[in-house]
């Protein structure tokens, strides 16, 4: 756990869980700083043995487009995800919120940290869910696998337009981004909210996920909305095929979806734990 007196030395970003790599012999972990007063926190990603705790590489997590640290705020979950492969995907903040309309971005390296991948367009308080390449059969491109990212547009803020997304992106493929000259991972397919914003006119509410659920029995992918409901994304349709009500929405924190061993489809909305049926 982080000291209580900690100073400007690095410590575990609060929030962000370690992440082990696939043979489980690498521990991924965020650690940030405790800057200076009216300073960002920025941060590394460090790569540790499993067994020792010992560092094997230390990579500083930069802004993309920027080419200045990138800010790894202590309210964001975002955590390390490994790829089939060994890459290594974290979700930061752009170093000059809100230049990216608070979008951040989806870091992306090499397993030894060593070798800095193509970014993806949104980072912020997202971790990235793995895909398999066979739940897309539009997919025509040669990567492996693909990620399920939560793809939100902040209406008011900077260019951002309300038009808040989910996207399946290819992590080894490359487009000009929505909202600046970045080159980011292509977008395979992506779907809009369905429900019209009550706060921002032309908008929808937001995906309210840290992480969505990818369940491969129905090439489908799992995740709840700021308007109260849980949704399935059937992606070889790209529609939302089906819906279960939680509440009536509310302002929501960044929680994460997931699907137990038994199949059901756990959700938090509203500070509540949602256990839901087949849908």
């Amino acid at each position: 756990s982080r000291a209580t007196h900690r100073t400007t030395s690095s410590g575990t970003a609060t929030n962000s869980a370690p992440t082990l790599s696939n043979d489980e012999r690498t521990l991924y972990v965020v650690v940030n700083n405790l800057p200076a007063s009216g300073a960002r926190a920025s941060g590394r990603l460090l790569a540790l043995d499993a067994a020792t705790l010992a560092a094997r590489a230390s990579v500083a997590l930069i802004d993309p487009l920027q080419g200045s640290a990138a800010w790894v705020n202590d309210n964001a979950s975002s955590s390390p995800t490994v790829g089939p492969d060994g890459d290594v995907f974290i979700g930061v903040l752009e170093a000059n919120v809100p230049s990216h309309n608070f979008r951040g971005w989806l870091l992306h390296f090499d397993a030894t940290l060593s070798q800095i991948k193509t970014p993806g367009g949104f980072g912020w308080d997202n971790t990235a869910s793995i895909v398999p390449r066979e739940m897309v059969p539009q997919y025509t491109g040669t990567s492996g696998y693909l990620l399920a990212l939560k793809y939100n547009s902040y209406g008011g803020i900077g260019t951002g337009d309300g038009q808040h997304r989910v996207a399946i992106v290819d992590p080894n493929a490359v487009q000009v981004d929505r909202f600046s000259a970045a080159q980011v991972m292509r977008e395979v397919i992506t779907v809009l909210g369905p429900t019209p914003s009550s706060e921002y006119p032309g908008g929808v509410e937001e995906w309210c996920i840290n992480t969505a659920a990818v369940d491969p029995l129905t090439s489908s992918v799992l995740m709840n909305s700021e308007d109260g409901y849980l949704y399935r994304w059937h992606l070889p349709s790209n529609t939302l095929s089906e819906r279960i009500r939680m509440n009536n929405g509310y302002a929501q924190s960044y929680t994460p979806t997931a699907i137990g061993a038994d199949g059901r489809v756990y959700a938090v909305n509203n500070a509540r734990l949602f256990s839901i049926g087949a849908l």
